[in-house]
């Protein structure tokens, strides 16, 4: 007997199989080649029971070790989930990732932010881990810990996110 897949699961299995298809057809790419603030560095969508649209206003942006690949950067940033209501989350980001394969990263981090639909709010941190492509491309489980769980339990706990570091295209440090 066939079982039936819903659209909305196949759609965002094909998008999963397609982006892990992306990272490692570009993971001979080096990236950030700074260290230093950029601005606009993020652009991401998310799911999470709905799809959400992650933008990074700004990052400051450390390489270490020997290897180009090796990143920790803090940003500031806001996620826009299109539930049954507009759901804001401004947000400050940790990123930080390590070479496993050439080019080919793991990286993780945490979100941490403050939730809200304008009607109610709670603060929300979401440890993260993936897989990056250079650090350009960005690859992320999340599970979220809300400070109330009840007021946002529609949205779930779980985000599957696709980020693109745009930092990752800024040819000129912009240091202090």
């Amino acid at each position: 007997m066939k079982e039936n897949i819903p659209m909305k699961s196949s759609f965002f299995y094909t998008l999963f199989i397609g982006a892990l298809i992306v990272c490692v057809g570009i993971s001979p790419v080096r990236a950030q080649r700074a260290t230093g603030f950029m601005p606009l560095n993020r652009l991401g969508v998310s799911y999470q029971k709905a799809v959400g649209v992650d933008l990074g206003f700004g990052a400051y942006n450390l390489l270490f070790g020997r290897q180009l690949t090796h990143f920790f950067d803090i940003s500031l940033g806001s996620e826009a989930v299109f539930a049954n209501q507009l759901i804001l989350v401004p947000k400050v980001n940790a990123d930080i990732g390590f070479d496993i394969i050439e080019a080919m990263t793991f990286g993780g981090g945490i979100d941490a932010g403050w939730h809200t639909d304008f009607s109610q709010g709670t603060w929300r941190f979401s440890p993260k881990a993936g897989f990056t492509a250079g650090s350009v491309i960005r690859l992320y489980y999340a599970r979220h810990l809300y400070g109330n769980p009840q007021q946002f339990a529609h949205i779930g706990q779980h985000r599957i996110s696709l980020e693109v570091n745009i930092a990752a295209f800024h040819n000129v440090k912009i240091g202090f």
